[in-house]
Formats: C-alpha cells, sequence, structure tokens
C-alpha cells in the first residue's frame, strides 16, 4: 500500500506531539519532586534548628531519597548525611542483637553490647550534633533497655540453674558460669561488685559440689572434675584459687591416707591420676610431693628387696610402681642379678608349669654365661635353659623315648668331654642293667642337643675327659670293671680293669673254713666317721657360716654354681662346696 504525503506528515506530526507531551509530564514531575525536597529540606532544618534532630534526620533522608535537586547549605547537609549513617549503623546493631537475644548467644549479645558501648564513646567525643543525636536516637531505639531487660533476666536464670544444680546434685550443665561472667559490670554495680558476687556465688557453689563429689563419686572422678572447672575458670580469666586450695588438700589427705594404711594400689592408682592434671597444679603442689617422697620411698625398698636377694618382692614392687615410673629396666636389671644368684630361675620363668625333679645350674659352660637343666618326669625330657655371652636367651630339650626316668637323675660327668664342655650325665631305669646311661652334649650356638653315647650298666664313674669306667656293661664289659674311651662314635670298650666279685650266695666254705676254689670276700673295713661340712648363706666363704651337715647320700643337693652347691638347711638355703664324685 502506497503512503501519501499527507499520511506521512501526519505521522511525524503525531510522534513530536508524544514526545513534547513525555518531556512536558517530566518536566512537571521534576517540578513536583523539587519542590516537594524542597520543603523537604526546609521541613529538616526547621527540626534541626529546633533541636529535633530525630526529625531533622528522618525528613533530611527523605529528601535525599529524592535527590531530584541540589538544595541548600552544603555543609549543613553533610552533617545531616552523618546523622544518617549513624542511624544506619544503630538500627543494625538493634537487629544484630535483637537476634542474639532471642537466641540466647550470651557470647553475641556482649558483642553487640561493646559494640554499642564503644560507638558511645565515640560520639560522645565528637563536637556538634552527633552526640546528641546518638543520645537521642538511643532512647527512641530502646537499646539500653533490651540489653538491660536481657541481663537482667539471664542473671536471675543463671542463679537460679547453679541453686538447681546444688538441690539435684546434678553437674552436668554449668552453663550459667559463662552467663554470669558474660553480664557486664555495669549491671552489678560496677566491677568490683561483680567480682564479690561472683566469688561468693562460686565459691558456695564450688565448695558444695566438692563435698558432694567426695561423698559420692571416686577420687578420680572428683579431681578430674574439679580440674575441668579449674580450666573453665582460667578460660575465662577467673580466679579460682581458692577452689585449687581445696583440691589440693582433698588430693593431700587421701594420698596419706592410702600411706599410712600400706595401701600401695591405692596409692599407685590416685596418685597416677593427680599427675594426669598437673596443668592446672601449682608448681609447689604439696601433693605431687607427696607422691615425688613416697615414690622414691618406694624404690629405695625394692633396690633394698634386690640387695637381700628377695628379688620376687623387689621385682613385685618395681612392677607396682610402673604406672608412676618407668620400671622396665630395673625390673630387668633385678632378673639380671636374680639369674646370676640363681640360674636356675632360667627354667623357672621359661616353664613356669613344669616340675622338675632337681634343677642344676651354673656358669662358664658349653660357651654359656649362665646355664641350668632339669628333667621332667611328666615329659620324660630334659630342659636346657642358657644365657650367652650377648645375654641371649636359648631353650634346648630332648626326649627320652623308651625309658623310665622317674627316679632318673641328671649331673655334668665331671670332666668327661672337656671341663668347658662336659657331657651331662642322664641315669634312668634299665631293661638288662640297674641303670641306663644316657651322655647329652649341648650345642648353644647350633641350639641343638647331641647325644654322645647311650649305655645300660650297673656303675659309671669317670676316670678323666676321655675314660670311664663302667661295671657289668651290656655287651663288652660284661661282667667287669672295663675302661671305656669317649669317642665321636660313642663309648669305645679300652681293656678290663678287674672281675667282678662272685654274688655271696656262691662262695662256699668247708668245715675248716677255707673257699671251694673261690677266694673269699676280704673282710669288712670299719665304716668311716660321718664327714661333716660347713654351711654358707651364699656361694662363697666370703658369706657368713649358718651351720654344717652330714655330706652323705641323704643330702640334697639342689643348684650348682661355681663348685657350690645349694641346700635346705632347718628350712633356711645354704651353700656347701659341691661334693667330689669318686670314681
Amino acid at each position: 500500500m502506497k503512503i501519501s504525503s499527507y499520511q506521512k506528515s501526519l505521522f511525524v506530526r503525531n510522534v513530536a506531539l508524544i514526545v513534547f507531551s513525555v518531556a512536558l509530564v517530566a518536566v512537571c514531575v521534576k517540578l513536583v519532586l523539587g519542590y516537594r525536597q524542597m520543603t523537604l529540606y526546609d521541613q529538616a532544618k526547621a527540626y534541626y534548628e529546633a533541636n529535633n534532630l530525630l526529625q531533622a534526620e528522618e525528613s533530611f533522608a527523605r529528601a535525599s531519597d529524592i535527590g531530584a535537586i541540589s538544595y541548600g547549605d552544603e555543609q549543613w547537609s553533610a552533617l545531616m548525611s552523618q546523622l544518617t549513617s549513624i542511624r544506619l549503623e544503630m538500627e543494625g546493631l538493634q537487629q544484630k542483637a535483637q537476634t542474639a537475644m532471642q537466641a540466647k548467644q550470651d557470647a553475641d549479645v556482649l558483642e553487640t553490647y561493646e559494640t554499642y558501648q564503644a560507638m558511645r564513646k565515640t560520639y560522645a567525643n565528637q563536637p556538634g550534633a552527633a552526640a546528641a543525636f546518638f543520645q537521642q536516637l538511643s532512647a527512641h531505639l530502646r537499646l539500653e533497655k533490651g540489653w538491660s531487660d536481657y541481663y537482667q533476666q539471664a542473671m536471675q536464670a543463671a542463679r537460679g540453674q547453679s541453686q538447681a544444680n546444688l538441690d539435684k546434685e546434678s553437674y552436668r550443665d554449668e552453663s550459667f558460669i559463662d552467663t554470669l561472667l558474660a553480664i557486664p559490670a555495669e549491671y552489678y554495680g560496677g566491677q568490683p561488685q561483680k567480682q564479690e558476687a561472683l566469688l561468693a556465688l562460686f565459691e558456695h557453689y564450688e565448695k558444695t559440689k566438692l563435698r558432694s563429689l567426695i561423698n559420692n563419686a571416686s577420687f578420680e572422678e572428683v579431681i578430674f572434675r574439679t580440674a575441668s572447672s579449674l580450666r573453665h575458670y582460667a578460660e575465662q580469666s577467673f580466679a579460682a584459687d581458692w577452689l585449687l586450695t581445696r583440691l589440693e588438700k582433698y588430693a593431700q589427705d587421701e594420698l596419706k591416707e592410702a600411706i599410712r594404711k600400706q595401701d600401695l594400689a591405692s596409692f599407685v592408682k590416685m596418685a597416677a591420676a593427680y599427675r594426669k592434671i598437673q596443668d592446672v597444679l601449682p608448681d609447689d603442689s604439696r601433693a605431687l610431693d607427696t607422691i615425688s617422697d613416697h615414690l622414691k620411698a618406694r624404690l629405695r625398698e625394692a633396690e633394698q628387696y634386690a640387695k637381700s636377694r628377695q628379688f620376687s618382692k623387689a621385682i613385685e614392687l618395681y612392677q607396682e610402681l610402673s604406672p608412676l615410673e618407668d620400671t622396665a629396666t630395673l625390673v630387668a636389671e633385678v632378673e639380671n642379678r636374680w639369674l646370676d644368684y640363681d640360674p636356675g630361675r632360667l627354667l623357672a620363668v621359661k616353664y613356669p608349669d613344669k616340675i622338675f625333679t632337681e634343677i642344676f645350674s651354673g656358669t662358664d659352660l658349653w660357651g654359656a654365661k649362665l646355664y641350668a637343666y632339669g628333667l621332667v618326669e611328666e615329659d620324660q625330657r630334659l630342659y636346657v635353659a642358657a644365657k650367652l655371652q650377648d645375654d641371649s636367651l636359648v631353650y634346648l630339650e630332648h626326649s627320652f623315648d623308651g625309658l623310665d626316668i622317674k627316679s632318673g637323675r641328671v649331673h655334668t660327668a665331671d670332666a668327661l668331654g672337656g671341663a668347658k664342655a662336659p657331657v651331662m650325665l642322664v641315669q634312668a631305669a634299665g631293661k638288662e642293667r640297674e641303670f641306663s646311661y644316657t651322655g647329652l652334649l649341648p650345642d648353644l650356638s647350633q641350639k641343638t642337643m647331641e647325644q654322645r653315647f647311650a649305655i645300660e650298666a650297673d656303675e659309671f664313674a669317670v676316670e678323666d675327659a676321655e675314660h670311664a669306667i663302667i661295671k657289668n656293661a651290656v655287651g663288652k664289659g660284661k661282667q667287669e670293671y672295663a675302661r671305656f674311651k669317649l669317642t665321636s662314635e660313642g663309648l669305645a670298650y679300652v681293656e678290663k680293669v678287674a672281675d667282678m666279685a662272685p654274688d655271696a650266695d656262691e662262695a662256699e666254705t668247708d668245715s675248716s673254713g677255707t673257699g671251694t676254689g673261690v677266694d673269699a670276700p676280704a673282710a669288712e673295713e670299719p665304716a668311716a666317721e660321718p664327714q661333716t661340712v660347713q654351711v654358707f648363706a651364699g656361694p662363697g666363704e666370703e658369706y657368713d657360716v649358718i651351720g654344717e651337715v652330714v655330706a652323705d647320700e641323704s643330702l640334697a643337693i639342689g643348684a650348682e654354681l661355681n663348685g657350690w652347691s645349694r641346700i635346705t638347711l632347718d628350712g633356711q638355703e645354704g651353700w656347701i662346696r659341691t661334693p667330689q664324685t669318686a670314681p
């Protein structure tokens, strides 16, 4: 469709008319807003001159929101803008304080209160309208009344909670302490009044609480809870020396009572617990000094036990004291001293449930610093224990399958095999002869037990390092005293030493008293007088003589140590020189 020139001109005219109308409306609006702004500005000026700063700031803020034109005194406008900033800051603080109060968040409430006090101090020192506006706005917003109401209610509730805890003897919730400490001093009448009031309340509370705990709880619970309270007060920078004094007295009394009753287990338990709260205790804690002094006394007592060879008592005491002192090294030292004194303990420690017929022990054989060996009838075994030069331990066993060792005996065969590596001779009941003899040699470096020989005979006597005299051996050596040599293959027959004497019932005599071709036995020699030996308190002549015994076959010999044998004399342990076995 073709548009005519008339239509074009008409369209342009209408557009221009619309634009003019819009511009006219804008100008009118601007004029109205400008008039409104000037009116509000003039109102603000009038309020300010009348010292009604709140209304003045409100009118000025409304005028500023219009922002249509610049009007008035620029210096005065800057002052009013400062008041607006103060209002916005205080309204934000009010909102934050109300939120914290509703949530009962004491720390946040205190933060807003302290912020308010800082603002008041800042504006109070400023000249002009700022200080007066701050006071008028604070009263208008009722800020101080809000904090006052909150703190009065909090103080009442906290005091109530304190008393309720004491009445119920329940101390799980002690948040009232933080609440009371968070209330500003002004609400107590000042800092001295606050300190005095809280000291009286907390001291009464903690004293009653401590008395209740002492009557109803264990020592550990009493001190741990009291220490927790002390840490709490310290975190709040509130001095609680009075509570620490009561804690120290209670602990001191309990520790001394355990010492008086000689109840070491209770003392150690309490002392270990009290040491765990050292962070709250003074450097000159009397209770800790009591613990230290008694611990030193008991350690000295354990050492005296060890010196008097009461090793089990020493070890037991050291172990009881281990929660207070690392006594592992001391126990190991006593164990070594015990082994040096009685190497037989090597077996007792390793095999506490075994029943040994006898335990023999000594030093410096087979390359061992200490050794011990013994038979166990129930197991039909020989057990050997040795402590080597590097203090390592070696344990060996040998089973006697097919032998009856119920009445068996074992001992080192004097020099047979060598002075430092003698054969261990095990005597048991024989099948064809009265006894069976097994020679064993420990090889500690290889941790093995070598069987050097096994033989049945009526008697076995060592002649020297290589030879033994054997009576009526099975096989070669039957019905004679024969010399055998120890070789790598076992015992080898060497020669006859003498014939065995005939049995008494085979010797016949005629009427004139002459034998029937068999030499009559020689007349019996008179019995020798019993030989007595001195008994010493320890394995050596440097020990005291405690008595004498008859050294015969009836004497029960125990452990052997460096040429000395342990015996029992009238229920008391003693030592004699090891009897020499005749060949």
